[in-house]
């Protein structure tokens, strides 16, 4: 394939700008609609080629200078480069606009909708500095424990100083873990022999910028472990919480099921829309507060249950939504199989005055197919709400829901592949997609995450995209 200029197109789900060459697609990463590009490192794939941007010849006029001296600069070596962020070249409104463009087409390509309500994006109000949660690899590297995210398509870490997606205070505590880690060094895990004991630092900060750390290691044998917490958090203040997390696992997945606490509080307390939740370390919880509200305000518009209505909300967390929609329900019936989430989620439900909910402790699907709660659900009016992971709802789930019959479904999606997908199985039980709305939650990068609302009945007037 030659190596001429080639003039990038389009975005393509994922991130990468796409060429064609010989009427094949080649997948240029940190690429630029409307840049013309000389390639590199050009790797054919069969039906699709990847290449590298080895000098920038046109710039388009979507480009900009990314801020951070670790992002991708064209003719740059990719394992010198970070891959925390992917999108730093572009203008935020091209990312906003890029994002609701990807989303329409995902949802006409794959979800097999021609002409899909898509609003435009709810944009942050500030696209860096936004993180309040995060999970650094470490390596060892020039005789000392350094912390930094992979390079692009590899495990060789990039140690960074700062990173402008995370608070300062993030930051600060990262260094002064590792100033401690460079006095009292410890093996760092090598996932090729599975030896060693240090993997990852976990971070979590909440609204008031209080921070939960953690280290996420092999096994729970720290003997200086009230030393290293002890002059962490009189470092930093600011960390409230110290915790070992350990995973002896081998793989990709970080955390392990087990936190042990050094130091400090057991949880994080969350404010949200005016409410309070309790958070543990392995809860999940939105990473971007002020857009996780956003997201979460549109998610109730959506749903807008009537005094007499219930509302059931799986793969529910702590049950953020559904304790929002407590005032508005008869009742709300939250589903989540992660114990401590669910305990969490109890104990915000009553620090919030939520006696209408109930949790259920179990997977989505297995809770749908027992007699209880589900008699108590059929026949009476019903608005679902669903926050699936990345790999989408189980279909069973889909399927279960729809034999509810809900008025409403309020599906929040990280990942336009599968809410297409989903969309495509709710319109065998006669659901449509009447609105989404993309909410970015993650400036800097290519993820997509969305609210859409699915019914039955389409008569009533949806907002038209601007």
């Amino acid at each position: 394939m030659t190596e001429s200029p080639v003039l990038l197109e389009r975005l393509a789900l994922g991130g990468d700008a796409v060429a064609r060459v010989d009427g094949k697609a080649v997948f240029v990463p940190y690429g630029a609609p409307g840049d013309r590009v000389r390639p590199a490192r050009i790797l054919d794939e069969g039906r699709f080629a990847r290449a590298w941007i080895s000098s920038l010849e046109t710039s388009s006029p979507d480009r900009v200078q990314p801020p951070c001296p670790l992002f991708f600069r064209p003719g740059a070596d990719p394992d010198a480069v970070c891959g925390g962020c992917s999108w730093q070249h572009l203008s935020y409104d091209a990312q906003i606009r890029a994002k609701r463009d990807l989303l329409v087409e995902t949802l006409q390509r794959v979800g097999r909708i021609a002409k899909p309500n898509v609003l435009n994006t709810i944009a942050a109000a500030s696209p860096l500095r936004y993180r309040n949660k995060v999970q650094i690899p470490v390596a060892k590297g020039a005789g000392r424990i350094v912390a930094g995210f992979y390079a692009p398509g590899s495990h060789v870490i990039v140690p960074f100083d700062d990173c402008l997606i995370q608070s300062e205070r993030q930051v600060a505590a990262v260094r002064a873990a590792l100033a401690w880690l460079s006095i009292h060094p410890v093996a760092v895990y090598d996932s090729k022999t599975e030896r060693g004991w240090l993997r990852h630092l976990y971070l979590r900060e909440n609204s008031f910028g209080e921070i939960l750390f953690a280290l996420v290691v092999r096994d729970p044998a720290f003997p200086k472990g009230s030393e290293f917490a002890e002059e962490l958090t009189r470092r930093v203040p600011f960390v409230k919480s110290v915790f070992l997390n350990v995973n002896p696992r081998p793989g990709n997945v970080v955390l392990g099921p087990d936190w042990r606490r050094l130091a400090g509080s057991p949880f994080l307390d969350e404010m949200l829309a005016g409410l309070r939740f309790r958070l543990s370390p392995g809860t999940f919880f939105q990473v971007h507060h002020a857009q996780a509200e956003k997201l979460y305000a549109q998610a109730v518009e959506f749903a807008v249950p009537d005094p007499g209505d219930n509302v059931l909300e799986l793969y529910a967390g702590v049950g953020a939504m559904g304790t929002m929609l407590a005032a508005k329900a008869a009742r709300v019936w939250a589903v989540e199989e992660n114990r401590q989430a669910v305990r969490d989620g109890i104990e915000s439900a009553g620090l919030n005055g939520a006696t209408n909910i109930r949790f259920i402790t179990a997977r989505c699907e297995e809770a749908l197919a027992r007699r209880h709660p589900r008699q108590e659900m059929e026949g009476a009016p019903l608005v679902a709400l669903l926050d699936p992971p990345r790999a989408g709802c189980d279909p069973r789930v889909l399927k279960s829901v729809m034999r509810l019959a809900p008025k409403r479904i309020v599906y929040v999606s990280c990942d336009p592949g599968t809410l297409a997908r989903d969309a495509r199985v709710m319109s065998t039980g006669g659901y449509k997609l009447a609105a989404s709305v993309p909410v970015d939650l993650f400036p800097q990068t290519a993820h997509i995450e969305s609210v859409s609302l699915f019914r039955k009945d389409l008569k009533s007037p949806t907002r038209e995209v601007s």
